[in-house]
């Protein structure tokens, strides 16, 4: 099996035209340097109870909460991060947003 497998492999990478259509030429119907008019989305506000994904928050960056004030520690288990002015209390390995303070950061 590993034998076939290794053949197949080989013929793909070097039998012309048998490649993946993933390596066809490049998309010529927009001229070069000219991008469309990128679609400005609204940063994504996080709610308790949803999950917590890093690449939808706007100015992402963990919190030290001893930096400010009436801010408790974390529970085990636990730990702050900045999504846009808010900082969320984020489950460490379930991601899922416990408490969220708005506007936190002006």
């Amino acid at each position: 099996m590993r034998k076939f497998t290794a053949t197949l492999l080989a013929a793909a990478l070097f039998v012309p035209g048998f490649a993946a259509p993933a390596m066809a030429a490049p998309d010529h119907r927009q001229p070069q340097g000219h991008s469309a008019p990128a679609k400005k989305q609204a940063p994504h506000r996080f709610q308790k109870g949803e999950r917590f994904d890093r690449t939808r928050a706007t100015n992402y960056q963990t919190v030290d909460y001893r930096k400010y004030r009436n801010v408790k520690a974390p529970p085990k288990g636990y730990h702050y991060v900045r999504s846009g002015n808010d900082m969320l209390l984020v489950g460490i390995t379930s991601g899922i947003v416990a408490a969220v303070t708005m506007n936190m950061f002006h």
